[in-house]
């Protein structure tokens, strides 16, 4: 499937039966996402990123408009069905790496397969581990770990069952500069060996990196382009707002 991720006409309404205290999140937006591309989605706090995010991972339902992952429109699955195709297509990278801190490494990283019942689970985990180059820490717990070795688990487990798509929500906010950089590199090798990548950043550093951005403001998309178009755009009109 040469276009894995499809949006049109979407929105998120929070509140939605109070006209009162209804709040666009997304409102109306369509846009493509084809595979093997690297997108940064920025936008000021409040915009519509995250909402957006979680109904691309399938966390959130929108209120209007059609998604479609794979090829199906998610709003004809049920819980079930939806789960499954969340687990089969998308991998979750987190700002707050959302290890459970009584497990290793590695029993981190196999959690997605017990969920489906793969056999070996624990060599695919070791193997990803390998991957992300932890696999002298398997057996450490995440309190023994540096925060960027945490976020390399916790990238591990987002690839570990193979998905096709990777969606990361500020993967490098909780890191230092050096950190970031190194866990933004490895990010970018996945997606050079075909993995699709969609990013929420307020690092226009790092969303320059990616190939392609989506700018958004109040629930709307506003320039969708070459991430170095639209981030030069959006830097300049911050510039001009703080003047």
């Amino acid at each position: 499937m040469d276009v894995p991720v499809l949006v049109s006409g979407l929105s998120k309404v929070y509140h939605a039966d109070r006209e009162d205290l209804a709040v666009r999140a997304v409102d109306r937006i369509g846009f493509e996402v084809r595979r093997g591309e690297s997108v940064a989605i920025i936008g000021p706090s409040g915009c519509g990123k995250s909402s957006l995010l979680n109904i691309l991972g399938c966390l959130d339902r929108p209120t209007e408009g059609v998604y479609r992952l794979g090829g199906r429109n998610v709003a004809e699955l049920d819980d079930d069905e939806l789960a499954a195709l969340r687990n089969r297509h998308i991998g979750f990278v987190f700002q707050s790496f959302n290890l459970l801190p009584r497990m290793t490494a590695a029993e981190n990283v196999e959690l997605p397969l017990l969920y489906g019942a793969v056999k070996n689970s624990r060599a695919l985990a070791e193997g990803a581990l390998e991957r992300v180059g932890l696999a002298a820490r398997a057996r450490h717990l995440p309190s023994e770990l540096s925060g960027g070795q945490r976020q390399r688990v916790a990238i591990a487990r987002a690839i570990v069952t193979r998905p096709s798509i990777l969606l990361c929500d500020e993967p490098t906010g909780a890191l230092d500069s050096k950190t970031g950089r190194d866990v933004l590199e490895l990010l970018l090798s996945l997606n050079a060996d075909g993995t699709t990548l969609i990013m929420v950043t307020h690092d226009l550093a790092v969303a320059r990196s990616l190939s392609r951005a989506i700018h958004m403001r109040d629930g709307h998309i506003v320039a969708d382009g070459p991430s170095a178009d639209v981030v030069s755009a959006f830097h300049a009109g911050e510039m001009e707002a703080a003047c």
